[in-house]
């Protein structure tokens, strides 16, 4: 058992895109980043330097010989897991995830993960030898759970329609996507998020619950080869209560379905529970839970 570390992205997805497509919804966060990272850098002939591929870029597997077992891959915060199906039990992915940490701290890339996520199993297994390896001790950043939808169930639809953001709409979708990443405790600078507004509207992915004016945003994010992900619902508190969130989901999912896609899937935080039953009155089913760990600082 060994670890590979690869610097090219492309040569690292045609590596592990055969594991990663064994569970195709599950593996939507990792492989719509890799898409996503290829595409780019033939776009723009570089690692791009914001967003998903940024200047800090780790890919890895553990493996053994030629097939990965464990997956590892960051560019943003996140390190990012996936064990696969290859791996044939408790004790060989507690090897696997040795094998990586051990491979880390000899890189004396320690301190350039913050945190990680992962499919439950997994991820606990990773901190667990983290925490003995490293003496860092850890905590949940959230609970998450991943789900899909291959039909929209009949719901009361808000007054208004979907449309597809605009240009005139990259300041508000800018505040938009600021105060979504405050609630969801991972706060990021105005120029990500006005990259992020610029970036869905160019690429036609965000869409607008238009009731005499903005009152709810949704994207379409993370394309793999069956699916798409259903991502950054927000309305804001003045207007929730009224069915937008709801809406906005359920008519960009039909039309996902009705389209090139067998499924949509999306996460959410398992601690609110309003937002997980809206999307199971709409359709969606759980498949799995992931969580983030977040490893605390020394001396905190």
């Amino acid at each position: 058992m060994h670890v590979v570390q690869f610097q090219d992205p492309e040569a690292f997805l045609e590596h592990t895109e055969p594991v990663l497509l064994e569970n195709e919804l599950l593996n939507n966060l990792p492989l719509g980043i890799l898409y996503r990272l290829v595409d780019t850098m033939k776009e723009e002939g570089g690692i791009p330097r914001h967003g998903e591929g940024s200047s800090r870029l780790f890919l890895a597997t553990v493996q053994s010989g030629e097939q990965p077992l464990l997956i590892l891959i960051q560019t943003l915060s996140h390190l990012i897991l996936y064990a696969s199906d290859e791996v044939g039990g408790p004790e060989q992915l507690r090897a696997c995830c040795s094998e990586a940490v051990d491979y880390i701290i000899r890189q004396g890339e320690v301190s350039q993960i913050p945190s990680i996520i992962g499919l439950t199993s997994t991820a606990q297994m990773f901190v667990e030898v983290w925490r003995d390896k490293t003496g860092i001790s850890y905590h949940v950043g959230m609970n998450q759970r991943i789900y899909r939808c291959t039909n929209v169930n009949p719901i009361p639809e808000s007054g208004g329609h979907l449309r597809e953001a605009g240009p005139d709409d990259i300041p508000l979708i800018t505040n938009w996507v600021l105060d979504f990443s405050r609630e969801a405790l991972e706060p990021i600078p105005q120029e990500d998020a006005e990259r992020i507004a610029r970036r869905g509207v160019t690429l036609s992915s965000l869409y607008i619950w238009d009731d005499g004016g903005p009152v709810s945003m949704v994207q379409k994010s993370r394309p793999t080869r069956r699916g798409i992900v259903v991502a950054l619902v927000y309305t804001p508190p003045e207007l929730r209560g009224r069915g937008y969130a709801s809406s906005s989901v359920a008519e960009l999912t039909r039309r996902l379905l009705s389209s090139d896609y067998e499924f949509t899937c999306l996460y959410t935080d398992l601690s609110n529970p309003v937002s997980n039953h809206i999307y199971m009155n709409i359709g969606y089913e759980p498949a799995a839970d992931s969580i983030v760990y977040v490893f605390d600082r020394a001396g905190e």
